[in-house]
């Protein structure tokens, strides 16, 4: 009876612990907006990539970061075959020699029932938890492949935990108009993202915690003003 009496309030504590945790990890990550820039002149980025658009698509995000992200890893599917030679082929074209490219199980196949990915996404899970604690990244950059997943994951456990300091940022493929793909629905509803970036209004009014893509440009702007009318004034 005492064994039984120790063993349900251990897991009572347990529970309170990681209740506790998750919820101090949603208030610091509750300024999105002022955890999107780096802390550091120079800061580490890790990009999941996807097959097909999804790889297109991050690369297109990733060719506007500046210098300050001076380290960058690259993790993909050990059954992805096409984005090893984009990713070489993007830093070749910046003169970058500082990047590394990552391989986990995939979480999720193309066509693979929900039921039978919990067990192929936990197993990728195990991976991204050593990655990421090796990796100690700075900024994590998810666009939609069921990879991201446990990769975010592992990144808000060990922020959770206060092991690392993690900017998480989604961003949503073009071509999802009327709702968000699986896993965007799975880390807007969890909250495990610092700014869930998406690219159509309606989007935004069906997810209003999600952050419309003009909305950060019009910030920008706003931020770092054209001061040539200014110039002409005076």
């Amino acid at each position: 009876m005492f064994f039984f009496f120790f063993f349900v309030t251990a897991i009572i504590l347990f529970g309170v612990l990681c209740l506790t945790a998750f919820m101090a990890f949603q208030v610091r990550h509750s300024n999105h907006s002022a955890k999107i820039k780096p802390r550091k002149e120079k800061a580490s980025l890790c990009a999941v990539l996807g097959s097909g658009g999804h790889t297109t698509e991050m690369f297109e995000l990733i060719k506007h970061f500046g210098e300050e992200f001076e380290t960058r890893t690259y993790i993909i599917a050990d059954t992805d075959t096409i984005s090893e030679a984009k990713a070489k082929e993007h830093e070749k074209s910046r003169n970058n020699e500082k990047f590394v490219i990552e391989r986990i199980p995939r979480a999720r196949e193309v066509g693979q029932s929900y039921f039978t990915s919990i067990a192929s996404t936990f197993h990728a899970t195990v991976f991204a938890v050593k990655l990421i604690y090796n990796i100690r990244p700075d900024l994590v950059l998810l666009n939609g492949p069921g990879t991201c997943i446990p990769i975010a994951l592992a990144a808000a456990f060990f922020d959770m935990i206060r092991l690392i300091d993690t900017v998480i940022i989604y961003e949503e493929s073009i071509c999802r108009v009327k709702k968000l793909s699986l896993s965007g629905g799975i880390l807007y509803y969890l909250g495990m993202v610092d700014c869930l970036i998406v690219q159509w209004p309606g989007l935004k009014r069906k997810y209003p915690r999600a952050t419309y893509i003009h909305d950060l440009e019009t910030k920008t702007a706003v931020s770092s003003p054209d001061t040539s009318a200014d110039k002409k004034s005076i």
